[in-house]
């Protein structure tokens, strides 16, 4: 009995510490994306900052800001292009809400499509950034995966659209939809690497999760 209180102790602890650190994480994703260009380091840096976290690693938030600084540097021609094609697709987006498009119905439909493929390319990117990695293999990678895994890019776009909805409904929640965000793109990543045989799955020991092997 002594010995289920400790696990469920243990389980408490590593949960709530994952929840601390995916608020602070969100908080410093949301001032890190002000600029809006700068969606794609923001949410690289906060992806790489949850996985040392899981791995047992350092999880300072000196650390977080300097793989942004990182991820600006190396991939600010992905963090254009996502910017750029979200612009684009949200003017037709808006062109076709007013119905001033042929067929508005149908291209709303499509927009919407493409927008949420988007957000599930935006999202793999980040959870694939390395620091030592150029734009173009990282985004080419992240696209790989998108569609050799249809399933974790679904879940990828469905995580945006509550996110979307918890800020509709509470606008303070937007200081944490980040690390949400960035949290989804981990653990899809994860999924993906455990499913492929690139990562051994987790040990366990009675029940309690063990820690993730580094990669």
């Amino acid at each position: 009995m002594a010995r289920e209180h400790d696990q469920l102790g243990r389980r408490w602890n590593t949960g709530f510490a994952l929840f601390g650190e995916v608020l602070i994480t969100g908080v410093l994703i949301a001032v890190l994306c002000l600029p809006l260009v700068t969606a794609l380091p923001a949410l690289a840096a906060g992806a790489a900052h949850l996985r040392r976290h899981l791995d047992g690693e350092s999880v300072r938030s000196w650390d977080l800001l300097r793989d942004f600084a990182t991820a600006c540097r190396t991939q600010w021609p992905a963090a254009l292009g996502f910017f750029g094609v979200a612009l684009l697709l949200l003017w037709n987006l808006s062109l076709a809400q007013a119905g001033v498009l042929p067929g508005a119905g149908g291209v709303l439909a499509v927009m919407m499509l493409l927008l949420a493929a988007w957000a599930a390319l935006l999202l793999r990117t980040a959870a694939v950034w390395r620091p030592d990695r150029g734009p173009r293999e990282v985004v080419a990678e992240a696209a790989e995966r998108g569609l050799r895994d249809p399933a974790g890019s679904a879940l990828l776009a469905a995580a945006c659209v509550m996110c979307g909805v918890f800020v509709w409904m509470l606008l303070p929640l937007a200081l944490v939809g980040g690390g949400l965000l960035a949290l989804a793109a981990v653990a899809v990543d994860l999924r993906h690497r455990v499913r492929t045989g690139e990562l051994a799955e987790p040990a366990e020991d009675a029940g309690t999760p063990g820690p993730l092997p580094h990669h």
